[in-house]
């Protein structure tokens, strides 16, 4: 592994890269909060069809960089398409929440079953009773608004009610949308892989409306890591 970049002061090799993380204090309302993703070239989080995993678009170096900014965080949270593919596991001391304005989660997932206790359901008054029901059974349920999650309502209840204060975001590319839009994202970790999909269907890494130009994020690039032409790069929104 190579850094090309570093203005974090540090030069890490593949045994310490995102081991230890050292990220600035979180706010009194709501989380740090980072994002990770894994995209092609051309920005898709998918080799298959709409609706599958990204597996095999990462090498197993961004696979273990994952799980290491797992580590460094108290919670995760994910978009309802992102559970609904599947292959999605976590430590079971970490806190898991998907964000849900339907309710459309299956109950019986090991999302929830591997930490019961741990899982939180953000959701809207349009979720039914009878799905509400069920995900009680296996998780907090949280009604954050009445047609959308508002997801500062959503982080606020993390950080004043489970005192989470490092929050990693793990997609998919709707809910990164939202966050972005909302101005939750502090930080971006992103893995570009070596690889072009292409497909104006396929979902990319930051989906939803689009932002206005006046309202366009600006991220600050902090590090660059090159493992035989994937890159790992770093960010950190600015302002």
């Amino acid at each position: 592994m190579r850094c090309l970049l570093d203005l974090t002061g540090e030069n890490h090799s593949e045994e310490t890269l995102y081991r230890q993380m050292q990220f600035p204090p979180a706010p009194t309302d709501r989380p740090y909060v980072f994002l990770n993703m894994v995209s092609t070239l051309d920005g898709k989080i998918t080799l298959g069809e709409v609706g599958d995993t990204a597996m095999g678009l990462g090498s197993s170096i961004d696979k273990e960089l994952m799980k290491r900014l797992q580590d460094n965080a108290q919670a995760v949270i994910i978009g309802a398409s992102t559970l609904r593919a599947g292959h999605i596991t976590y430590p079971s001391s970490l806190w898991r929440a998907v964000v849900t304005a339907s309710g459309n989660v299956p109950a019986d997932c090991r999302f929830f079953a591997e930490a019961p206790d741990r899982a939180v359901v953000f959701t809207t008054e349009r979720m039914s009773e009878e799905q509400r029901n069920a995900l009680q059974d296996v998780a907090h349920v949280v009604v954050c608004g009445a047609d959308r999650v508002n997801l500062s309502l959503a982080l606020a209840f993390l950080r004043r009610q489970l005192g989470i204060e490092r929050l990693l975001c793990e997609g998919g590319g709707e809910l990164n949308f939202e966050m972005f839009a909302a101005g939750l994202i502090d930080e971006w970790f992103l893995t570009l892989a070596p690889k072009v999909k292409g497909g104006r269907h396929i979902p990319t890494t930051v989906e939803g409306m689009g932002l206005p130009r006046e309202r366009v994020v600006q991220m600050q690039l902090l590090s660059v890591y090159e493992h035989e032409g994937e890159l790992y790069l770093r960010y950190r929104r600015q302002g």
